[in-house]
């Protein structure tokens, strides 16, 4: 009989790689034709699978740059970005990117501008058009799939820029402050719906936003960046329990977690405070 101890031959399967790695990466931007900008300095990030990460900090930090680099816009002066172990070396399809100002074509409906990828792409637009349909109706656009974007409120139209994106299946979700622009009612209402959509979705998500609440909402762990050059100051393990719902914003665990972000902006006099005021 064989030892429990010995071997059997069966190789055990191997740790999945992570869904998105920042490996030790430096960016640098030309300004003039000698003089360069660093915008982030040994930057170490790794998003697990189906992760929410929320990243924070004072404007120039490198938070936009971050995505840039995860999207395959650019590539980093040193280190690499690899999403499932590959690395990211120009735009792929299984990334999204979810943008402040929800680009629509304004002679498009609705529902032809949340398909507008599966179109492109040459997919099944009778299965997209279907897929569309039930996540605006998720979104709360029932009714609206043929209204133009003109007849959508703002909140409305990053809800349509939300499917549109989640359209593909993406692996990756990249959003850089997608709420920034709106009113803090509907702010509040859209951070309730991602919560529940992202979830529902299962791909992996980074949040560029200035909102320290809504980073604390939505994420399994807040990135706090410093200033230029970015580098990482802490990452924050957000344990609150999911569904997440208007509930946890008036729990004392919420409150006490937000107060640990706000701790690195709040130090009179510190680089960090006068950097995001």
């Amino acid at each position: 009989m064989q030892s429990p101890l010995e071997p059997t031959g069966l190789a055990l399967d191997p740790k999945p790689p992570a869904a998105l790695v920042f490996h030790d990466v430096d960016h640098e931007y030309y300004v003039r034709r000698s003089a360069t900008v660093r915008a982030l300095a040994g930057i170490e990030l790794a998003l697990a699978t189906g992760e929410f990460v929320s990243v924070v900090g004072p404007s120039g930090c490198g938070k936009t740059t971050l995505l840039r680099l995860a999207v395959g816009l650019l590539r980093p002066s040193r280190g690499t970005v690899s999403i499932g172990g590959e690395p990211v070396r120009s735009p792929r399809r299984d990334v999204s990117f979810i943008f402040q100002d929800a680009v629509m074509l304004p002679w498009f409906s609705v529902m032809e501008n949340v398909t507008l990828p599966i179109r492109i792409a040459g997919g099944d637009m009778a299965m997209a058009r279907l897929r569309a349909g039930e996540l605006l109706d998720r979104v709360g656009l029932t009714g609206f799939h043929n209204a133009t974007p003109m007849q959508l409120s703002g909140g409305m139209r990053q809800r349509a820029a939300i499917v549109r994106a989640l359209m593909t299946r993406p692996r990756i979700l990249l959003m850089d402050e997608p709420f920034g622009a709106l009113d803090a009612l509907t702010r509040e209402q859209m951070n309730l719906d991602l919560a529940s959509i992202a979830e529902a979705s299962g791909c992996t998500v980074l949040l560029i936003t200035h909102g320290i609440s809504e980073a604390v909402f939505l994420a399994n762990r807040v990135v706090v960046m410093t200033p230029r050059p970015g580098r990482i100051a802490e990452m924050i393990d957000i344990p609150l329990p999911r569904p997440r719902n208007r509930r946890t914003l008036a729990a004392p665990e919420f409150a006490a977690l937000c107060d640990r972000v706000r701790e690195h902006f709040q130090h009179p006099g510190s680089e960090m405070a006068s950097a995001y005021e």
